[in-house]
């Protein structure tokens, strides 16, 4: 996957530029600062790097999609900065959060301004002759990928306080909340390259599919992963009470007086280290840990399905869009 993580790397660099250069810039300083924090404490650009290759695999020119590009890695920050609020988390990305350093009320104003500016970056698309309604039509995806990801939110927070949440319910909320980015993402990348309705369509799919299995393998990460790779601490899904697939697997799966420990220690934010080793051992006896893994790679593996019956016109991007499927499921953050 070299070559992959080299290309996103290449075009972090290009997206974070006009970011900085053509978007985040204003007054007052402490306000700006305060957005463009998360981004410049680093990231993989996984969504950029998704949308220029969605382009470029129906045969659209690379730098045309990075205004596309820049307004989804915004949006994506916008949506960061207000979760690590809701959630109190204190790290992201190995820095302090937003509202650790600014404040609460700077950092939900900060999340403001970076919705704003996702749509201000998409019309930018005008300056480079992209055809109107192909800009019209992602602003209308971006817009309501917005609403469904508070909804996803809103969803993910009710959780926290029940205890009969069912699958099909997780797979509603993470679709909202996490997955329909990432479809946003390769359908607007389509639309800007040119792309039939057909491609448009099945590339959504593909995005769809990778951002559930990216969801399952954050889930996983957050029991399993490691503290320093993270950035942030291993078990604050557990401390939040967060009702992710392995946690509903693992009620399903446990005795009475396994699910009584489980529960009780769901939310319980002043857990010792002990403590959440301890459920951590639990869940993965129980086998939800596995369980979670064989999801995150059966949509990996439907993705790339999508991609292998795709009629690409470029087989570079064709091969690095398969490529991130199997990244999204083996990545340790």
């Amino acid at each position: 996957m070299k070559k992959l993580l080299n290309y996103a790397k290449y075009i972090a660099k290009m997206v974070d530029d006009f970011i900085l250069n053509n978007v985040l810039k204003g007054k007052p300083d402490y306000l700006y600062s305060a957005s463009s924090h998360l981004l410049k404490a680093g990231g993989k650009r996984l969504r950029p790097t998704l949308l220029i290759l969605s382009s470029r695999v129906v045969g659209g020119n690379e730098k045309k999609a990075i205004p596309a590009a820049a307004a989804v890695e915004i949006l994506h920050n916008f949506t960061l900065i207000h979760d690590d609020v809701m959630d109190m988390d204190d790290f992201r990305r190995g820095v302090p959060t937003v509202h650790k350093v600014w404040g609460i009320p700077t950092a939900i104003i900060a999340g403001d301004l970076l919705f704003s500016k996702s749509f201000e970056a998409l019309l930018k698309l005008k300056e480079l002759n992209v055809d109107h309604k192909s800009i019209v039509k992602s602003a209308e995806i971006l817009a309501h990928t917005a609403s469904t990801i508070a909804e996803g939110q809103a969803m993910d927070m009710a959780f926290e306080e029940r205890a009969d949440v069912s699958e099909e319910e997780y797979f509603t909320m993470i679709y909202k909340k996490t997955a329909v980015l990432f479809e946003a993402t390769t359908k607007i990348g389509a639309l800007i390259g040119g792309g039939s309705i057909h491609e448009v369509e099945a590339l959504g799919t593909y995005g769809k599919y990778l951002g559930l299995a990216f969801q399952i393998q954050d889930d996983i990460l957050g029991v399993v992963g490691e503290e320093k790779k993270l950035g942030k601490p291993v078990g604050s899904d557990i401390r939040e009470g967060k009702k992710t697939i392995i946690v509903l697997h693992a009620l399903r799966k446990a005795t009475p007086k396994e699910k009584e420990k489980i529960l009780e220690t769901l939310g319980n934010r002043t857990l010792s280290k002990e403590s959440i080793t301890e459920i951590i051992t639990l869940l993965k006896d129980l086998g939800s840990i596995d369980y979670a893994k064989e999801l995150a790679l059966k949509y990996a593996n439907a993705a790339k399905t999508i991609i292998d019956n795709l009629d690409a016109k470029d087989l570079e991007a064709k091969e690095m869009l398969i490529e991130l499927a199997d990244y999204v499921v083996k990545r340790i953050k």
